[in-house]
């Protein structure tokens, strides 16, 4: 397996900490679309966060497209969806406000989009458990695809595959 994180020119030193943590690549999510790195010591994959739908014919050459949780990337071709878990709005008495409901689920099934659950985010907010598991019902309910990474932009935030699986164990 692997791990999504955000390098900041810090590329060799997440490749450590992945290789430490036995991780066999490497993804590194980026929004410029001409980045390009490579490594001899690890398998590099390359994904592109969408800040614009406009911007999906300019990504060819990369592995994964990611997206924040709006309704215009449930609908187009993205592979991951990030932040699904964040909302402005305050929670309701009775249910967390989220950026996933059953119009979104239902267009991230017919279009094979993966849910990410974003572990260092648990930890830093106390909102997000009860937001996590509302939208983890939600992906059993329609049977969606889904994943967790760390996302980090620091390489000391990386996290071993164990520990994301169990993260996403407690959510079910």
């Amino acid at each position: 397996m692997f791990d999504v994180v955000m390098p900041n020119n810090n590329e060799e030193k997440f490749i450590d900490i992945a290789l430490a943590l036995n991780y066999k690549e490497i993804v590194f999510l980026v929004d410029n679309p001409k980045y390009d790195y490579t490594s001899e010591r690890i398998k590099i994959k390359k994904a592109y966060l969408l800040k614009s739908i406009s911007d999906l014919h300019k990504v060819k050459n990369f592995d994964y497209i990611f997206a924040n949780a709006e309704r215009k990337y449930f609908e187009s071709k993205v592979d991951y969806i990030i932040n699904a878990d964040y909302s402005e709005s305050k929670d309701s008495f009775h249910f967390k406000r989220t950026s996933l409901n059953q119009v979104h689920a239902k267009l991230a099934k017919e279009n094979n989009i993966d849910i990410v659950f974003d572990f260092p985010k648990l930890i830093k907010s106390k909102k997000s458990l009860g937001r996590m598991m509302q939208n983890m019902t939600l992906c059993r309910k329609y049977k969606l695809e889904t994943s967790s990474f760390t996302l980090a932009n620091d390489p000391e935030n990386m996290r071993s595959r164990i520990i994301l699986d169990a993260f996403s164990k407690i959510l079910i």
